[in-house]
């Protein structure tokens, strides 16, 4: 089994880093191959809208947009599991882990027929 665990919080050594080093440590222990990503080390933007994951001949569930979260989105759909840990700055989680779920998610929704990746349709 693989999962991806990830800390979308800007300090790598606090809270939210621990809990996600022992979700990880929890996961390995149960026989699972785990990869540890501190977000904030990664440049990258939210989604461009640049549409091309809508594109009739692209591959659906595909992010065409390049920098450094475009190997991580892959290895995401990739993995049977996905941790990710945001602490909460004015009731919502942190940017990065904002634009992550946008990128994520935007390029698993086709506009044509209502189907998702999700749904293998």
């Amino acid at each position: 089994m693989k999962t991806i665990v990830i800390n979308a919080s800007p300090r790598k050594k606090w809270n939210t880093a621990e809990i996600m080093q022992s979700a990880q440590k929890g996961a390995e222990s149960v026989g699972a191959e785990t990869k540890y990503v501190n977000l904030y080390d990664l440049s990258f933007k939210g989604c461009r809208s640049c549409l091309v994951c809508k594109l009739k001949d692209k591959t659906k569930g595909k992010c065409y947009w390049r920098d450094d979260l475009s190997p991580l989105i892959e290895e995401i759909l990739d993995s049977d599991a996905l941790l990710i840990g945001s602490p909460i700055y004015f009731g919502e989680p942190t940017s990065e882990f904002r634009a992550l779920v946008e990128r994520l998610i935007f390029c698993l929704l086709s506009y044509d027929d209502g189907s998702s990746y999700f749904t293998g349709k």
